[in-house]
């Protein structure tokens, strides 16, 4: 039997043009906002942070605490807009500068470049000048950053020798909670950029000793998500991620993080809700911000609603699912082929309409631009799997072969661009047996299933950060077999899609009607039970052609 799924003022960060995130990091964006004029004000509601440093204005100390906070929420403007208030209340405030400079400096996400690097080696080096009469703590501090930014832009010399530096923090400050964060995330960027798993078990152990003596600290709980995730063990976050979105009500990144955890634990239609939520914040973020190219201009709003796009298409919310995707298509003129994410957070939403748009809805989604080779060929694919459900034979093997002939250009996807390709051709290949098994031809739908199925595993395991494909093609595999008669097959193939997506509800269904064959009703009963209770709607009358 399959595990038992468990049951159970905005974001201010308006972007600019930069760097796109590295294959390999944690929450995927094309841009990030590295300036920032001085804070107008304080910014509530951004979780935990802060500590006392040498200073004599209160409001500088007030200043810099809410940036930590800010910093922590990944808040990335707001918070060097705080630390630079913070510096203009006090110009003597050493750590002030500190707070700037580290800021300022590359992030799980985001590397940043040689020129700004030499920018935040003379600001950390006027923080040491400012601190020479600081306390001990500061001063370590001070000299752990400068140690960063000679080549430490996220991947270099630099970002090492600055993790060993507050390594050595957290041992002589074995209590305090903000050297511990600070450390931990220093090892991530490292490990992130070198896909160096073994630094990942450091700030793991760090971030647990946090939580052990403060389990609503909200920075730790961030990256304490982003760790296990990290280390295939994104379910054991899970305790202090249900808690995550009320300590940090503002906080547009921090209301969206639990959905990470969600994914791993299953718990598919919380994961929708905590982004539809983010969306909501990044919206009365927009309003008040009125960046250039909308909400849409926001650092992480893409990926917001990418990430509740994955959690409407896994829990069967068609409603949820089209308000994110409509908004997403809308974007289209702007979409140009350097951005690759933003063709990926486009083949999501295509991805929606194809479950679940109507027939008029899907004919009106303007065409790509060739140029857009990746989203045209995911324009095709949801255009593809509207005409299965409609039974249009003819039109799905039309939008395959559209898409098999397709030669799109993947120079701006960089070291995403195999896989990238790959998510193509599993494309192209799920509507081959889309095709197939409403022809009932069980055999070919097998046969390209399965190619699929193995491609998808091979190259995408499930799917990254976010998954890009959206659900585990071993159980149309599954549902093939079964309409086939292949019981003991269907079970195999079932299977072997839950041991990759546990929680998969339509993979339960399929097992569920695995037992119904073999007599098993109780077993049945349960597998369904497990189903429904992570899908919105009748998910029994969801037709095996369409798994």
């Amino acid at each position: 039997m399959a595990a038992v799924p468990l049951l159970g003022a905005a974001d201010p960060d308006a972007s600019a043009p930069a760097k796109p995130a590295a294959d390999g990091t944690i929450c995927h964006s094309d841009a990030k906002e590295d300036e920032a004029p001085p804070a107008k004000a304080l910014l509530t509601g951004y979780g935990t942070g802060g500590f006392k440093i040498t200073t004599a204005s209160p409001e500088a100390q007030a200043y810099f605490d809410n940036g930590m906070q800010l910093a922590h929420a990944f808040a990335h403007k707001a918070a060097i807009g705080a630390f630079k208030r913070a510096e203009q209340l006090d110009p003597t405030c050493a750590m002030c500068a500190w707070g700037e400079a580290w800021s300022r400096g590359p992030t799980i996400n985001y590397p940043i470049e040689k020129k700004e690097q030499a920018e935040l080696i003379k600001l950390a080096d006027k923080a040491a000048v400012l601190g020479v009469n600081g306390t001990p703590k500061e001063k370590a501090l001070i000299a752990a950053l400068q140690k960063r930014y000679h080549n430490g832009g996220g991947g270099g010399r630099g970002d090492d020798a600055f993790a060993h530096a507050m390594d050595d923090l957290v041992k002589a400050n074995p209590e305090d909670n903000e050297i511990a964060i600070i450390a931990a995330d220093a090892w991530m960027i490292p490990a992130v950029s070198k896909d160096g798993t073994p630094n990942l078990d450091r700030p793991s152990d760090i971030l647990k000793t946090v939580l052990a003596r403060s389990p609503e600290d909200t920075g730790a709980i961030h990256f304490y998500i982003h760790v296990t995730e990290m280390r295939n063990v994104g379910v054991d976050a899970l305790p202090y991620a249900l808690k995550l979105q009320a300590l940090s009500p503002k906080a547009s990144h921090l209301v969206h993080m639990p959905s990470h955890t969600y994914f791993w634990a299953g718990r598919y239609q919380l994961a929708e809700q905590a982004n539809l939520d983010a969306v909501e914040l990044d919206k009365q973020n927009a309003e008040r911000l009125k960046p250039k190219d909308g909400v849409f201009g926001l650092v992480y709003h893409g990926h917001n609603v990418q990430y509740g796009e994955g959690g409407a298409l896994l829990d069967g919310d068609a409603k949820g699912g089209l308000s994110l995707a409509s908004a997403e298509v809308a974007e289209l003129p702007r979409v140009k082929p350097d951005k690759p994410w933003e063709q990926i957070g486009l083949g999501t939403a295509y991805f929606v309409y194809g479950r679940y748009g109507s027939p008029e809805e899907v004919a009106g989604l303007a065409q790509p631009d060739a140029k857009l080779g990746y989203a045209t060929a995911m324009w095709r694919y949801g255009r593809g799997e509207a005409a299965a459900r409609a039974g249009d034979v003819a039109k799905v093997k039309a939008e395959a072969a559209a898409i098999g002939a397709l030669r799109p250009d993947m120079k701006a996807f960089g070291a995403f661009g195999d896989k990238a390709r790959s998510i193509i051709e599993v494309a192209r290949l799920v509507l081959v047996g889309r095709a197939a098994i409403l022809e009932k031809r069980h055999g070919d739908a097998e046969t390209a299933y399965r190619k699929a199925a193995d491609l998808q595993e091979k190259t995408l395991g499930q799917g990254g950060d976010p998954p890009i494909w959206w659900y585990p093609v071993r159980r149309s595999l599954a549902a093939a077999l079964l309409a086939d008669g292949k019981i003991k097959p269907a079970e195999t193939e079932a299977r072997a899609a839950l041991t990759r997506w546990p929680y998969d509800p339509m993979s339960l269904r399929i097992m569920a009607d695995v037992h119904t064959a073999n007599g098993e009703g109780e077993a049945a009963k349960q597998q369904l039970d497990y189903a429904r209770s992570n899908w919105t709607g009748d998910i029994t009358k969801v037709p095996l052609a369409l798994m």
